[in-house]
């Protein structure tokens, strides 16, 4: 039986011609979705692999052995077409996209570098079923905000979210509840105390400093939603290719495969239609658990009944006193 894991890199994978396509990805550190020896592949990421080996000295889990070379550093700081040497048939880039402070401005510079039937990849974390469960969606606001000031740095308030909210990894982990339609999130505790937090707020005052956190909590129909109005309004000319949508309990995560498209009728088309079938998708399981719920509260409602019945036989009061004798002889 193939894994869910082999069954995410297949997808990911299909369809690409390592002996010619040139392939990027961005942000693989040590667990590649392509494969230096499988062909024309190159790796970016925002620091130099020495760099990188210095950012995760602390990390005693690290596996420094399988870190990539990184071809290509990437900053931020400058457009992207002009850290690299070349134009790319595939970019693919996993759980990245929702640490990138300008997450439009990004993509657009990605579009940027793709050769004209180019794809760029991403898998995103849905936020619903992550240790993001407890923080609000993203809004497009932000997102806007964020584009038209070019922010290089994660915003104050997007930090302190991030840290007021973010569940423990651990916890997360062994939560099946997660998956269900209902559950509250916003009970669980946080994993950071108050005087942690405020610091790491204070360290953002500084223009200059980097705080690695989730920007952005998304799910493939919000992100669907806003992909709409940004290829409506040309702020993006990325079209929707493919999409994959979570598959719980095995995942939390999402795929969306991008091409380019001059076409603005055709690519808001593509958005509109994943908003589409992922809105049907979703009150499909919302219909589900509700009936679900029903079925969980008529057996309760019956269940409470059947005990009121043997509570009130004339065998339960009979047995009463052996019932009584039983719990002290357990007590002792």
């Amino acid at each position: 039986m193939v894994s869910f894991l082999e069954k995410r890199h297949q997808f990911l994978r299909n369809g690409i011609d390592f002996n010619k396509d040139q392939c990027l990805e961005i942000g693989a550190l040590v667990d590649p979705i392509l494969r230096s020896q499988d062909g024309k592949v190159f790796y970016a990421d925002h620091l130099s692999t020495d760099d990188l080996k210095k950012q995760f000295a602390w990390d005693k889990e690290f596996d420094f052995d399988r870190l990539v070379p990184v071809n290509f550093v990437w900053d931020n700081h400058q457009p992207f077409k002009e850290c690299v040497d070349r134009e790319f048939d595939y970019v693919v880039a996993s759980h990245v996209g929702e640490h990138v402070p300008n997450l439009i401005g990004w993509i657009d510079q990605i579009s940027q570098v793709l050769t004209p039937n180019g794809q760029l990849r991403l898998v995103l974390p849905d936020g619903r079923y992550s240790f993001d469960m407890k923080r609000q969606e993203s809004r497009l606001s932000d997102l806007l905000a964020t584009w038209m000031r070019k922010s290089y740095c994660p915003e104050t308030h997007l930090v302190l979210d991030f840290a007021l909210n973010k569940v423990d990894d651990q916890l997360v982990q062994d939560m099946h509840l997660r998956y269900v339609q209902d559950f509250d999130a916003s009970e669980l505790p946080s994993q950071f105390p108050f005087h942690e937090i405020m610091e790491w707020g204070e360290r953002t005052l500084n223009p200059k400093h980097y705080e690695d956190v989730h920007c952005w909590v998304l799910h493939l129909n919000l992100f669907a939603k806003f992909m709409v109005t940004l290829t409506q309004h040309d702020i993006l000319r990325v079209a929707c290719a493919e999409w994959h949508d979570i598959d719980p309990p095995y995942s939390y995560e999402f795929m969306v495969f991008m091409t380019l498209e001059a076409d603005k009728e055709k690519r808001v088309a593509s958005w509109q239609d994943v908003y589409i079938q992922t809105k049907k998708k979703l009150l499909k399981y919302n219909q589900q658990s509700q009936k679900e719920i029903e079925l969980l509260h008529q057996e309760n409602a019956q269940l409470k009944e059947e005990l009121h019945s043997m509570y009130g036989s004339s065998s339960w009061r009979i047995t009463a006193p052996f019932r009584a004798m039983m719990q002290l002889l357990k007590s002792k």
